[in-house]
């Protein structure tokens, strides 16, 4: 995802990091390592630039972003073809992060950013270059961007994290890799891609344990085999009319949670993500597959805009966001299945929605406790929306 695939029972969320310490780096700073392109940029203990190089649009130059006698952002651009709202960005970055001078502190941020469509408008062939952005408000027109690292005042030996993330909304024009900060030598490898806007699923089989999820084939690694695109769990398992835990995650650097139905991904997050998941139990239960007569699909949207996820079982929302805001929201998949308002059986329970435009996400709760005090605590940021759908409680 070179990257961790976070795969669900029916879809895949992409967005991690793998800190390693020294002794299990590669260090080595070449650039013939690395398929794609290369980057290398140091600053000195005031946040000066010392040196880079690249394969980078301009022969690997780094521009710098901001005032003179501030600490801004230096950039180096690669191109990632044209333009294209049909399909989408894909981004994986290699940073190895060590001092200049290891017995003082380094501070450094790194940032994924790319061109949007109103600079691709402009028509200009190159990106958008300090002098074309010289304000933060034109910044924010022509780039967009999401944190990558944040190494704050440490003493540090050496690290190298790892990341991707995936421009949904369509392939941007130009895409770089942001740096600022004191006393940090970074260099490293970036994988760049312009990649199909919906990419088929099919089912990832194990004929040995029988075991199956929903992925993408570039996800499916042995023991599992892809059966292809299109393929269906329900082809070669037989349907679950049980349900099954919904496992509740908080994603804190995107300050909202994230449900999974699934544990081979519950145990991936548990074991390899804690930073960017933490765990928060059984949620509630549901259901797999659509086995059961009275369920419902609930379908899992992601937004960049405002970095969240949202969750519904209302066809007619479906058909809304994916019409009326595809630029804002990206359909992913059916997240489980569970009861709609009037066909849930007696021994179901509400799951609550709220929304709140203070936080910019929605909240969905089974918790009669978790709503109470929501409603009557923090009714000036949390706006109560009803039944989101029915389950069964952990």
């Amino acid at each position: 995802m070179n990257r961790l695939a976070i795969i669900s029972a029916a879809c895949v969320l992409i967005s991690t990091v793998f800190v390693t310490v020294s002794q299990a780096q590669n260090d080595i700073e070449d650039p013939n390592v690395y398929e794609d392109v290369w980057y290398r940029i140091a600053l000195d203990e005031d946040g000066t630039y010392i040196l880079g190089d690249g394969d980078g649009y301009a022969a690997g130059t780094w521009y710098h972003y901001g005032e003179p006698d501030e600490q801004g952002w230096w950039r180096q651009w690669f191109y990632n073809g044209p333009y294209d709202p049909n399909r989408k960005g894909q981004l994986d970055y290699v940073v190895y992060i060590k001092a200049n001078d290891p017995n003082r502190q380094t501070s450094v941020e790194v940032r994924f950013n790319w061109s949007t469509p109103e600079w691709s408008a402009l028509d200009r062939r190159h990106p958008p270059l300090p002098t074309d952005a010289p304000t933060t408000d034109l910044e924010a027109k022509y780039m967009q961007s999401r944190e990558l690292q944040y190494v704050d005042s440490w003493f540090i030996g050496t690290i190298e994290p790892i990341k991707s993330h995936t421009i949904h909304a369509y392939n941007p024009e130009w895409i770089s890799v942001d740096i600022r900060g004191k006393n940090a030598y970074v260099y490293r490898g970036a994988y760049h891609s312009s990649v199909p806007r919906y990419l088929a699923m099919g089912a990832c089989y194990d004929e040995a344990t029988g075991d199956c999820y929903t992925g993408y084939e570039g996800s499916c690694l042995a023991p599992y085999v892809w059966m292809g695109a299109g393929s269906s769990c329900s082809d070669y398992v037989a349907p679950v009319a049980f349900p099954v835990p919904v496992y509740r995650f908080w994603l804190p650097k995107q300050e909202t949670h994230f449900f999974s139905i699934s544990e081979r991904e519950k145990d991936s997050l548990q074991e390899e993500s804690r930073e960017d998941c933490v765990f928060e139990g059984v949620a509630y239960f549901a259901f797999l597959d659509g086995a059961h007569p009275d369920c419902l699909p609930v379908y899992r949207f992601w937004s960049d805009t405002i970095d969240a996820y949202f969750y519904t079982i209302s066809e007619k929302e479906k058909v809304k966001l994916e019409t009326q805001y595809s630029r804002d929201w990206t359909y992913e998949c059916v997240a489980f299945y569970a009861f709609p308002e009037g066909r849930q059986p007696v021994d179901a329970v509400p799951v609550h929605r709220f929304w709140s435009g203070t936080a910019g996400y929605h909240f969905y709760t089974i918790s009669e406790a978790e709503k109470d005090d929501l409603m009557k605590n923090h009714a000036g940021v949390w706006v109560y929306e009803g039944v989101a759908w029915y389950a069964h409680q952990p």
